[in-house]
């Protein structure tokens, strides 16, 4: 394996609390690709998490994204560019489930492309969990869950 190693650190969660966050984005032009940008409205403060389960996009565009920056989502390792959402696979009448985390300045990017022949300004939202944590020393005895934030498992 290259790259830096995994580095393991345990939290205990004390509070739960949902996630609906409508983000309107900027108009994109017909047949114009945005570039990849930070959804900083997913980076959480210290001492929290986030989690989001689902995404609808109400406006008809492509919708890629990385995370961590360097790694698109939705791809296969024969497919590294991944796949995308659009509002008909992901739209306002049932949104594609997914499973994502997000720490402290690890949000993911996304890029937003227009296929069409007009200007489009879609709207994202996002849906999830916000968790509010303490770290703790060691793995907590009995059963826990242990999760990946960004990037792939090994």
């Amino acid at each position: 394996m290259s790259g830096s190693p995994e580095v393991k650190k345990y939290y205990k969660i004390t509070q739960r609390d949902t996630i609906f966050l409508p983000v309107e984005k900027d108009a994109i032009a017909a047949g114009a690709t945005d570039i990849y940008e930070e959804e900083t409205v997913l980076n959480p403060p210290t001492n929290q998490f986030y989690q989001v389960y689902k995404i609808m996009i109400d406006g008809n565009v492509q919708l890629y994204m990385k995370q961590p920056a360097a790694t698109n989502r939705w791809g296969t390792q024969r497919s590294p560019a991944g796949g995308y959402l659009t509002d008909r696979t992901s739209g306002l009448l049932g949104g594609q489930k997914l499973n994502m985390y997000m720490t402290m300045d690890n949000p993911p990017s996304i890029q937003l492309v227009n296929q069409t022949r007009v200007s489009v300004t879609p709207r994202i939202y996002y849906f999830g969990w916000r968790y509010s944590i303490v770290q703790i020393e060691k793995p907590p005895e009995g059963q826990y869950t242990p999760i990946l934030v960004g990037g792939l498992a090994q």
